[in-house]
């Protein structure tokens, strides 16, 4: 359908208007084309023609129906343009009180300069997790969103606010860091997000300041990032900041302020800390008091500073930092009030004297003298000397106030770098949320450089806020499958080339500024000569040649150009930095250090010339304001491009600060300036309304045909129904999951929509008017019919009566009495008779049949009789047989063990008798080592004998020698006879000596053999012992192994024999160090040996001439020493082959061993074998005693059944149980054990079933008794501290399963009841039965552990509920209030709104009410399963009911969309099913249903009429329960913190209400007025509360009631599947 025919009349129009911007207007003709005008009627009837624009062709924007108006998205409006955005905005804004829309991915914020309500932790918590769209719009939504997609995409996201000064940027990013800080709690001690909110009041009372259009304007642009972790929780932040104000220090406006914290620190004048500051009010300080009033209303600069001080401290910046911070801010305040005077005028001079220049150079530590000197002097180097050349009286002035514009400046980044450095983080950062609370476009009476470089930022902001929507609207239509055609929208790049290209505006600035002589002026010229005619966004104002105009995105600009030279370059002149740069105040001198390290950096390195050259300037070193804010804005324009965007646009509705006013003007301005209405035009260029095919099916069905309703495919049906209506395919596309309309569609929809609806109503209407008048009409008919037919009758009564018909009929009335009465007392006779007969007979039968049932239960009482016996005795058959087939495995068990056990010892036997077989050859081999070693020795001895006989060869040969000698000197014997009787005399002498030494040698030799013979002997005697000693050993081995035959027979005696075994063993094997002492001995004496011969060896060599004869004698002894050995070898040999015989017998002894092990062992099976068969025999026995016992006892009970019946009645008298005291006892080293069975070991889903309600806790009591009994303190003690203990254990590792706090709160609390009743106090004991207060404890108070596990069932209480609150919590809203219970009335209404990337058409499953009603059936279930009392439970319900009602009414409150008459409707539905499940429960006393009252209240007023005075005073009776202190449960003082505007939950939604139907009226704001002053009333005398959201987390106070329990503790007994046979019953 083309646009252009919508124009027909009774649509409605936009036309301009010079006051409102727009006007409405109603067409009264429709329009043809090619007419030139169009008739008209305005909202005041005024009627006219309105000339339209033939040569474009244009007609003025068609009006959205009222049906749309007040949509959350203005992208869903169906007529996308200026006015309709407008109008929308203000009815929501005025007519609503909504402050929040969303413009496509914009959030437009109107600011309403009042507080609202809005932001509680509630209505966080309310928005944490929702999708972006689901709820109403807010500043949670937008954050809501940035964080859950930082969360899901890993990637950095970018929230964007702007606006114009006052419209509320600063409260609206303060706001997204409160969110982020409350939705990513982090667990560290460090509380980073805490500190990250503490920076907002400092950078506030630094940078903020009042100006005429806001109170706390913030003066410079500020971007926070906001680190988070992987687990995304803030670690830490980083704000950099941009275009700091500086000109505010030192100059401002009338009705304007300097920054806050100037006056907070005048306010604290009299603090004593700040005394040394010399300060002043602050209307005595020229730098505060230039704006006039130096208060703001409803401002406490004092409480303030208290605010800005505990931040301070709060960030970890000390008092001496703080001390130094203000000692910079009195110093700038003391430089503005010095006071400069002319000396003419050229010269100016400053007062020696100047008491605030004594106070800023002592404050400040610099020079007074030369501080006064250099103000008003200028230093000018030339190239052959330096002059001092005065300045003038303004100069100076400039001077001073550059100078503390300077230092106000580093002060504000030292104190942000320090913010910086507090809010680091150790850890490495995951993703990051930047928070940019900028500057929007501005434009003034006088615009200079700062709104130059203002605007210039919104350029580039806008050209990056115009690609992003463009992608998104790309990626929209290809997600979708639609073909993407290319769409016209604004480009601002040729604005940003003519300011930031090469040779552009501030390359030119640059370049002046470089001039020293440049001037304004000249740098003017320069850009006319550039850009006038050349450039069309360039323009030259007619009435001046001081300004120049830039066409702007949002509006065309003039600047002056006045003073862009010296804002552009801010210097300061060098003496004055010189002279802070040597103050002795640290702080200070660092300022300009670091001002001196940049110039440095920036120099390079420069070679020293020859001569001193001329000293630059120090303006040309600088870098300018416009390179430095260009190449900020250079990296957040990269910092953002590398994020995904959110935009927040701050509006301020009107120039006067009054709370919601809405001035057309203002803010159309402001949407074109913000960027609203260039994305209104992006989305007006395609397909602006979308909707899912369940939207369309569900609103447009009425349009729908029964043919095309039958279909099952909606989607077909969808596309079908639109083929139908729209003829024209271009106007909508079928996408994947929506349907995309043209502009205007939607419109025409609703039109053929409204139309099918009021032509079905006026079909209803007709046959309902004309049921009614025939129902009237048959009505009177008959009317009529019955007083013609009464005047008739007495008409013709009046003709017949006379006196003789008169008596005939007497008479006949008479005959008939008695002939009627006559015929009746015959029937009447008949009937008795036939009653009596009938009554005999039934009560005959009724006595016979109730004898045939007396007869019949006295047999089935007989029969159950001996059934039960006989049930009791196979009962008792089967224990029996089962005990004994226990006692019986047990038995066998036992034998096992003890087999196993034998088999175990023997197989230690076996292993040791292996290890002493080892230790016996090893023995052996060291035997047959010491033979060899002998073998070796005997060798040694038969060479040592060899050499003896070759000594004796050599001997004799000397001899024959020497007797030769003799020959030969004969002749000479008798010359020398005298000298050879002296030698044979001398010789004689000397061999006497060496005989008597041999003769000594040969008998120590001797006495050593002798020991050596004794050492063998020895040696030998043990040998021949131990060798007794292993045939004794071999003999009781033999005997051992007799009796280890027998003892397989006598099983009892065995271990002890084989221990007695092993202790002789032992001892044998004792002996085996012996023997390796015996052969070190003699190896030992082998070694001595060895020795003895080399020394005889020596000495016989030594002495071989006079020893001769005796050689022979020792060669003699020494082979009989030789014989001696071998006689000792031949023995040894013996010796060993005896023992290698003994090791065989062991071997074969240990052989034997093993085979009697192996027939053990077989006989160990036989015997198993032969037990099993004995257990099924013994079972098979019980099977046929049983059969035969059954058959004894069928004669018995055939017998007895011959018996007379009084005999046959009487039953046997139950055996007397034994009597129980309801105590359990157990041994201290079982407390373990059983703690661990019954508390930490127990799953009450195995074992519940089976038990009573709180048999644990009666367990656990009855334990406790019986240490009570036996008056054990500690046992006492030890076990209360265990049972309370565990529990708590238990609970904490189990606080998320539903079913094990459940079981616990039931025993818990059934624990603390025990405690109670059985406590010995009276206020308990009168509940109890007599029986009962005998089982009282008699020892000991346990009151106080009372009081503990009170506390535990507290805990456990609140864990219980937070579980099922969690649980339910996601299908209240889908259930309470999405789901639609009632069945052909449909609460939906079009919206289109377009859902963002993270949250469309999730699929999941439907919630409805009987979701939540299946949910509290479990819980329910679960609760009584586990014997939960009665009054706990409700207290449960009751708190569940709770959470529906309020998580139900926030919803509503928080979503338009929600408040419509059907939807209360199908909340009061609802509300019926909870009803009538609370009756299912029988839990109607719990009040349950009451904490739903808010809700009901809720939904009753969504129905009822709002529109008369009586309307409004019945909505002010009825809704009590709205905004309540009670059910918020906040305390008075709490409520009393929110401002008084009385009821708002009602007037929210009221301002809410929003009609499905054309036919339905909006709530008129005259109306919402007069409810708001009843309910003010109400709240005056202290009735309700303004608070709009319901606490959901309000816990009711749990009461555990005494429930005394009536079951006895001498009747339980303990199941068998606890494993508690460690408990014995007393």
């Amino acid at each position: 359908m083309a646009l252009s025919e919508l124009y027909t009349k009774y649509n409605r129009v936009w036309i301009p208007d010079a006051e409102h911007v727009w006007k409405s207007a109603e067409i009264l003709k429709d329009y043809t084309s090619g007419s030139n005008y169009l008739e008209v009627q305005l909202e005041d009837g005024t009627e006219l023609k309105y000339a339209l624009d033939t040569a474009n062709g244009q007609l003025p924007p068609l009006r959205n129906p009222d049906i749309l108006v007040g949509e959350n998205d203005l992208t869903a409006l169906s007529y996308l343009h200026e006015p309709a955005v407008l109008h929308n905005l203000k009815v929501r804004f005025v007519e609503s009180r909504i402050i929040y829309t969303y413009c496509g991915i914009i959030l437009v914020a109107i600011n309403p300069y009042k507080q609202l309500p809005l932001y509680g932790d509630a209505i966080i918590h309310a928005y944490s997790g929702q999708n972006m769209g689901d709820m109403d719009p807010h500043i949670f939504a937008v954050a809501e969103e940035a964080y859950k997609q930082m969360a899901r995409k890993n990637k950095n996201q970018s929230i964007i606010v702007s606006g114009e000064s006052g419209a509320g940027k600063t409260v609206s990013a303060r706001y997204t860091m409160r969110y982020f800080a409350t939705v990513s709690k982090s667990g560290s001690k460090a509380h980073v997000e805490d500190k990250v909110l503490a920076s907002n009041p400092i950078t506030e009372a630094i940078g903020n300041a009042k100006t005429t259009r806001n109170d706390n304007s913030s003066r410079f642009g500020k971007y926070t990032e906001i680190s988070f972790d992987k687990s995304y929780q803030i670690i830490g932040a980083n704000m950099r900041t941009y275009l700091l104000e500086k000109s505010r220090v030192v100059f401002q406006s009338e009705n304007e302020r300097n920054y806050h914290i100037f006056y907070q620190l005048c306010s604290s004048v009299d603090d004593p800390e700040f005394k040394n500051l010399r300060l002043l009010t602050a209307d005595k300080f020229v730098y505060t008091s230039m704006g006039g009033r130096t208060d703001i209303d409803s401002v406490d600069d004092k409480a303030d500073m208290m605010e800005t001080r505990r931040t301070f401290s709060l960030l970890g910046l000390k008092e001496d930092f703080q001390i130094d911070v203000f000692r910079v801010l009195a110093g700038i305040l003391h430089l503005g009030n010095i006071e400069i005077r002319a000396a003419g005028t050229e010269k100016s001079s400053i007062s020696s004297s100047d008491y605030h220049l004594g106070v800023f150079c002592e404050l400040l530590d610099v020079s007074a003298e030369d501080v006064s000197r250099w103000l008003c002097q200028r230093r000018i180097v030339l190239v052959a000397e330096t002059v001092v050349k005065p300045v003038p009286q303004k100069r100076a002035i400039n001077a001073r106030d550059a100078l503390a514009k300077h230092i106000y400046a580093h002060l504000f980044d030292y104190i942000i770098h320090k913010i910086n450095t507090v809010l680091q983080f150790p850890g490495k950062q995951h993703t990051f949320i930047g928070v940019l609370d900028i500057y929007g476009f501005e434009t003034f009476e006088v615009n200079s450089f700062e709104q130059f470089c203002i605007n210039y930022a919104n350029e580039k902001l806008q050209q990056q806020f115009n690609l992003h929507v463009f992608k998104l609207e790309q990626e929209e239509y290809m997600k979708e499958d639609i073909p993407w055609t290319l769409i016209d929208f604004y480009d601002n790049q040729p604005v940003i080339d003519l300011i930031e290209a090469k040779m552009g505006i501030l390359d030119l600035l640059d370049e002046e500024c470089l001039f020293p002589q440049g001037t304004d002026q000249n740098w003017l010229q320069k850009l006319y000569n550039n850009y006038l005619d050349k450039n069309a966004l360039f323009e030259k104002p007619r009435m001046s040649n001081q300004a120049f105009l830039i066409q702007h995105f949002a509006d065309k600009v003039e600047y002056q150009c006045k003073g862009f030279l010296e804002k552009n370059r801010d210097i300061l002149p060098e003496e004055l930095v010189e002279i802070m740069r040597v103050s002795k105040f640290h702080l200070l001198s660092d300022f300009f250090q670091e001002e001196e390290l940049g110039l440095t950096l920036n120099r390079g390195i420069k070679v020293r010339p020859a001569r001193p050259s001329v000293k630059p300037a120090n303006k040309q070193l600088r870098t300018t304001v416009g390179n430095k804010f260009r190449s900020s804005l250079y990296l957040l324009m990269e910092t953002l491009n590398a994020t995904t965007p959110h935009y927040v646009r701050c509006i301020k509705p009107n120039d006067e600060k009054l709370p919601f006013e809405y001035d057309s003007k203002r803010v159309v301005q402001q949407l074109r300036a913000c960027g609203v209405l260039e994305t209104i035009h992006i989305s007006a260029q395609s397909y602006p309304s979308r909707w899912t095919y369940i939207e369309f099916y569900s609103r447009y069905s009425i349009l729908m045909s029964q043919a095309e309703l039958g279909l099952n495919d909606k989607k077909q049906t969808c596309k079908t129904v639109l083929q139908r209506l729209i003829q024209d395919s271009n106007q909508y596309k079928f996408g994947r999951t929506k349907i995309f309309f043209r502009a205007g569609q939607v419109a025409y929809l609703e039109k053929l929509r409204s139309d099918r609806l009021r032509g079905a109503c006026i079909t209803i209407q007709k046959h309902v008017r004309g049921w009614s008048q025939h129902r009237k009409f048959l009505q009177m008919r008959a009317a009529a019919i019955i007083i013609q037919q009464y005047v008739r009758g007495s008409r013709t009564i009046r003709q017949t009566v006379t006196a003789e018909n008169l008596k005939r009929a007497w008479a006949a009335v008479v005959i008939q009495r008695y002939v009627r009465g006559h015929l009746v007392r015959q029937v009447y006779q008949l009937v008795k008779v036939a009653t009596v007969t009938i009554q005999s007979h039934t009560r005959g039968w009724l006595a016979r049949k109730r004898f045939r049932q007396m007869v019949a239960d006295h047999k089935a009482v007989v029969l159950q009789k001996y059934a039960r016996a006989w049930l009791a005795r196979r009962r008792f058959q089967n224990i029996r047989r089962l005990v004994l087939n226990v006692q019986l495995s047990y038995r066998v068990q036992q034998l096992k063990k003890k087999l196993e056990e034998q088999s175990r010892e023997n197989h230690g036997l076996l292993e040791r008798l292996t290890a002493m077989s080892n230790a016996r050859v090893q023995d052996m081999d060291k035997l047959q080592k010491l033979e060899a070693e002998l073998s070796k020795l005997a060798n040694e001895k038969i060479s040592l004998e060899q050499q003896q006989k070759m000594n004796k060869e050599s001997t004799d040969q000397v001899i024959i020698q020497l007797q030769a000698q003799n020959n030969m000197f004969a002749r000479e014997k008798e010359e020398l006879e005298q000298k050879l009787a002296d030698s044979v005399q001398q010789i004689k002498d000397s061999t006497e000596e060496l005989k008597s030494r041999f003769q000594e040698e040969l008998e120590r030799e001797g006495r050593q053999r002798k020991i050596v013979e004794n050492n063998i002997a020895i040696q030998k005697k043990d040998h021949e012992k131990e060798i007794e000693a292993l045939n004794v050993e071999s003999r009781k081995l033999r005997e051992e192994n007799v009796s280890f035959q027998k003892q397989i027979e006598e099983q009892g005696e065995v271990t002890q024999d084989l221990q007695e075994q092993v202790l002789k063993l032992t001892k044998h094997v004792k002996l085996i160090p012996q023997f390796k002492q015996q052969v070190s001995e003699l190896q030992r004496q082998k070694h001595e040996l060895e020795v003895q011969i080399a020394e005889q060896a020596c000495a016989m060599e030594v002495k071989m001439e006079e020893v001769s004869n005796n050689l022979h004698s020792s060669r003699q002894e020494e082979s009989a020493q030789r014989r001696l050995l071998e006689m000792q070898k031949a023995e040894h040999a013996k010796e060993k082959e005896e023992l290698e015989r003994r090791l065989e017998e062991k071997e074969e002894e240990t052989l034997q061993l093993k085979k009697q092990n192996q027939m053990e062992s077989e006989a160990k099976n036989r015997l198993r074998q032969e037990v099993s068969r004995l257990v099924t025999d013994n079972m098979e026995f019980e099977e046929q005693l049983d059969v035969k016992d059954r058959l004894i006892k069928k004669l018995e009970n055939q017998i007895k059944s011959l018996l007379a019946s009084e005999i046959a009645s009487q039953t046997p008298a139950p055996a007397i149980p034994k009597e129980y005291l309801g105590m359990l006892e157990y041994r201290k080293e079982d407390e373990s054990q059983l703690i661990q069975n019954i508390i930490l070991g127990l799953k009450p889903r195995g074992v519940v079933v089976n038990m009573i309600p709180g048999l644990i806790a009666h367990i656990l009591f009855m334990c406790i008794r019986h240490a009570d009994y036996i008056n054990d303190e500690g046992k006492i003690k030890s076990l209360m501290r265990a049972i309370i203990d565990s529990i708590k254990k238990v609970v904490k590792t189990h606080q998320e399963d539903f079913d094990m706090l459940s079981f616990w709160l039931s025993n818990t609390y059934q624990m603390l009841n025990c405690l109670k009743q059985y406590s010995g106090e009276e206020d308990f004991m009168k509940y109890n039965t007599p029986r009962q207060n005998k089982n009282c404890l008699q020892n000991f108070d346990l009151s106080e552990y009372r009081q503990i596990i009170s506390d535990v069932a507290i805990h456990i209480y609140h864990q219980f509920v937070t579980i099922m609150e969690k649980a339910l919590m996601p299908l209240i809203v889908p259930g309470m209030l999405e789901h639609e219970s009632l069945q052909g009335i449909s609460s939906m209404k079009p919206t289109g709104f377009r859902k963002r990337s993270t949250s469309i058409y999730e699929d999941t499953e439907a919630c409805t009410i009987s979701s939540i009603l299946q949910q509290l059936s479990h819980f329910h279930s679960t609760m009584m399963q586990h014997g939960m009392d009665i009054g706990l439970i409700k207290q449960a319900v009751k708190q569940q009911f709770f959470l529906v009602g309020a998580a139900s009414l926030n919803g509503i409150l928080l979503r338009k969309d929600m408040c419509s008459c059907r939807k209360g409707m199908q909340i009061r539905c609802n509300i019926s099913y909870l009803e009538e499940w609370l009756k299912e429960k029988d839990l109607q006393s719990s009040s349950a249903i009451d904490t739903m009252e808010p809700l009901s209240q809720a939904a009753w007023l969504l129905q009822v009429n709002k529109s008369t005075d009586e309307d409004a005073q019945q909505i002010a009776k009825m809704c009590t329960e709205l905004s309540p202190v009670q059910v918020t449960g906040m305390t008075r003082a709490n409520a009393a913190s929110y401002p008084s505007t009385g009821g708002f939950q009602i007037v929210k939604i009221l301002n809410s209400y929003t009609p499905i139907d054309d036919f339905e009226k909006r709530v008129s704001p005259s109306f919402v007025r007069k409810v708001q002053s009843l309910l003010q009333d109400r709240v005056g005398s202290g009735a309700g509360s303004a608070q709009l959201m319901l606490d959901t987390q309000y816990r009711y106070q749990v009461i555990f009631p005494f429930v005394p329990s009536p079951q006895a503790l001498e009747l339980i007994q303990v199941p068998s599947s606890l494993k508690l046979n460690f408990l014995t019953r007393i």
